[in-house]
């Protein structure tokens, strides 16, 4: 006992001298200990600062770049620079960046600048004084939106600094967002962006413009930087030319960005960080959803559905001038059609659900399993109705799940987040893909499950780390949806082969990513997606619907925990995603 005793008191002694050491740099940080890496962060934030310069930090999405910059601003009033400051990112981000002021600094003083005209207004007058700056005026958290409506008071301030959350929406040189935040006087800026820079030299430039307009002052000199056209030699085989030329781009690219630029990831620094796993399963088609996808490549549904209508014609056949999404909405429940053809004001019951859609019978079968073992469930879809017919099964089975979508006002955003974290009762929580991807924290769920992927791999990636962050305590596994022998289950099939294959390619003085976007697809490659017969490209994970059995296997987490070897990464239903580290300064450029 005695032993033990002395343990504890020295556990506890230990982490006293932690909280010190992080106090002792950082008076008013009361709220917590950082970690060290993001003690380094700070330090750099504030190098910056001393050599006039801005910057760009671009750390893994979860490994808190808020609270260092909450730490970095509240170093700048400890030691006499009060401000103003003022910081700018999506809606959605804001409720966060002020709990986070809370929590970690409670004696700087933060406004939610947001609201209706007369209320922001009435925020100006009693919180944001004309004239010099006291301890007393706030940090200004405020909206892209609220920059554009407000321009015109906003200028009439002279800020320290401009902090830009979510920093690569600036990537668009021309857009009104730029155009308005250049109009505010700002002695020094700073962008956070979790995701990796990277498409092309223009939207590089752009960021790189804004941050740092009188080195990077002009795109056509930018670019000449990067024209290596001339390297290779004529004994050299194109690959190796053009091997060569990729590595003279990242070398370069390094080289400019690097004094102002800092990214770390979660397997560098974070080590205490449980492990995560992402699978994706593959589904069967119905017979109806199987009839369906035919009828929508014979552009004849209206028939199709007068057949199955009893004979009655529908109301009205919308024009199906986008296959590829009508195909999409197949893949993710025939109802998505139906509804919106026949004009339903009731949806399906949970029997109908289940019966109509080979995936959503795979999510039934997956809900169960992680509600008898106990875990918490996050699920992501683009399409809102999708999470209308998630949430009408779940209630059907006695759930009552939260939601968080374009039209959750913030306020009932933070209450559910805190409902779900705190109790643990609360099972499900229903998310559309970008109104759930930024600036929401869900650490209680230890299960993400991607009903329906975003083309865009990033927007994904940003729901994973929901769950995968700072604070998790459990390995984490992501499970991503998919229906077999579909354009779905052929374009994920594409996007994964081409992540693992993706280069860059280097033309008069440009670099990109060589993959097609789905926007660019002709209706015969649609098509060619949708071929009838089995494609043996498909393989065996796609071949039968997972048996229960392998279900059990692949949802165990002993491996990650070391407790058993990993299984298969392949098998009848299934297949393992190989987790990109993301290490990359410019993400797959490098």
């Amino acid at each position: 006992r005695k032993k033990a005793g002395g343990r504890g008191r020295g556990k506890k002694a230990k982490a006293a001298t932690k909280k010190s050491k992080t106090l002792e740099q950082f008076p008013l940080v009361t709220g917590g200990e950082l970690r060290e890496y993001q003690m380094k962060g700070v330090r750099w934030l504030i190098s910056l600062y001393q050599n006039g310069l801005n910057g760009i930090l671009a750390d893994q999405m979860g490994l808190g770049k808020t609270v260092q910059v909450v730490t970095f601003l509240s170093h700048l009033r400890q030691k006499g620079v009060l401000g103003p400051f003022l910081v700018v990112g999506p809606l959605s981000t804001l409720p966060n960046w002020v709990n986070e002021f809370q929590r970690w600094t409670p004696s700087v003083p933060c406004l939610l600048y947001h609201g209706s005209q007369v209320e922001r207004a009435q925020l100006r007058a009693e919180h944001m004084p004309m004239g010099p700056c006291d301890d007393k005026f706030p940090v200004v958290c405020t909206s892209y939106e609220i920059i554009i409506r407000d321009r015109k008071f906003l200028q009439n301030y002279q800020f320290k600094y401009l902090v830009v959350d979510e920093g690569h929406r600036l990537k668009n040189n021309d857009c009104m967002l730029i155009r308005e935040l250049r109009n505010i006087p700002t002695a020094n800026k700073l962008l956070l962006s979790g995701t990796p820079l990277q498409n092309n030299l223009s939207e590089l430039w752009s960021l790189l413009h804004f941050i740092l307009p009188d080195v990077f002052s002009n795109l056509g000199q930018f670019q000449s930087w990067f024209d290596f056209s001339s390297v290779g030699t004529d004994e050299q085989t194109q690959e190796a030319a053009e091997a060569e030329r990729r590595r003279l781009v990242v070398q370069k690219l390094h080289s400019i960005l690097r004094p102002f630029l800092l990214r770390r990831i979660k397997n560098d620094v974070e080590t205490s960080l449980p492990r995560k796993k992402e699978v994706i399963f593959y589904a069967q088609m119905t017979k109806q959803q199987v009839d369906f996808g035919r009828a929508l490549l014979d552009k004849s549904i209206g028939a199709l559905l007068k057949r199955t209508n009893g004979g009655q014609p529908v109301k009205s056949v919308p024009q199906l001038n986008n296959v590829l999404m009508q195909l999409r909405k197949n893949c993710n429940h025939p109802n998505l059609i139906t509804a919106q053809l026949e004009r339903h004001t009731e949806y399906p019951t949970s029997e109908e659900l289940i019966e109509q859609c080979g995936k959503f019978r795979l999510l039934d079968r997956l809900l169960t399993k992680l509600k008898a073992d106990g875990h918490k469930v996050l699920i992501f879809s683009q399409m809102t109705h999708m999470l209308d017919l998630i949430s009408v099964h779940l209630e059907a089975k006695g759930e009552t799940p939260f939601r968080i979508d374009g039209s959750i006002p913030w306020q009932e955003r933070q209450e559910n987040m805190r409902l779900f974290n705190t109790d643990p009762t609360k099972f499900v929580f229903l998310l559309s893909t970008r109104a759930g991807g930024l600036g929401i924290n869900l650490v209680a769920a230890d299960t993400c499950i991607i009903y329906d992927s975003d083309w865009n791999p990033h927007q994904d990636l940003q729901a994973m780390d929901r769950c995968h962050r700072i604070g998790q305590i459990r390995p984490v596994h992501v499970y991503r949806l998919a229906t077999a022998h579909s354009v779905e289950g052929r374009m994920l099939a594409r996007a994964s082969e081409k992540l693992k294959l993706e280069k860059v390619i280097v033309t008069a003085g440009n670099f990109r990513h060589d993959e097609a976007s789905t926007s660019s697809l002709c209706a015969s490659d649609v098509l060619d997606m949708l071929k009838e017969e089995d494609d043996i490209k498909d393989g065996v994970q796609q071949s039968v619907d997972i048996s229960d059995k392998d279900l059990d296997m692949v949802m165990d987490r002993d491996d990650l925990l070391g407790k058993k070897a990993p299984y298969p990464a392949i098998g009848p239903g299934w297949e393992v995603v190989t987790e990109a580290t993301g290490s990359a300064l410019l993400g797959s450029v490098a």
